[in-house]
């Protein structure tokens, strides 16, 4: 009996103890919200005239900005659509170049470009027009961030 005692008393206590003990292998990543930079699509590159379809990067995007506080760095996240609007109905596949660009606040100096390919693959029938949500993630070097920058956004 003490014997069968002693056995759970040990199951309990190391059983305590492990829950209470953190792991030293697992890192945890510090967080923190910051305030996003200006930011606007190009006027000029909002949207592609081919001869069947029209591709539209749509006004209403979404901006959210995190400081990675271990690793220095800002992460940026855009949450976006583009609009595909058919004229025929024969191709049902399009190639189109998401483009970021970081200028500092002058905007007389890009940071950094970032470009992410986009297969636009249309998969409903009959219709005229589909809309792709999208997101896209880019770092920047959080003293570069804190000096300043402009976001800019294309698609090409």
């Amino acid at each position: 009996m003490k014997n069968n005692k002693f056995i759970i008393c040990f199951i309990l206590t190391f059983f305590l103890v492990s829950c209470s003990i953190s792991n030293p292998l697992k890192k945890e990543l510090k967080v923190t919200n910051k305030d996003c930079p200006q930011s606007l699509i190009l006027y000029e590159a909002r949207s592609l005239n081919l001869s069947n379809a029209n591709i539209e990067l749509q006004n209403d995007y979404n901006l959210s900005c995190y400081l990675l506080v271990d690793k220095s760095i800002v992460e940026i996240s855009t949450d976006y659509k583009i609009n595909v609007l058919l004229f025929e109905e024969e191709k049902k596949t399009y190639l189109v170049d998401f483009m970021i660009f970081v200028t500092n606040l002058s905007e007389d100096n890009i940071i950094a470009e970032f470009q992410y390919p986009k297969d636009l693959k249309l998969d409903r029938e009959g219709y005229k027009w589909q809309n792709f949500d999208l997101n896209e993630k880019i770092q920047i070097d959080l003293d570069t961030y804190d000096e300043g920058i402009k976001i800019f956004y294309a698609i090409n």
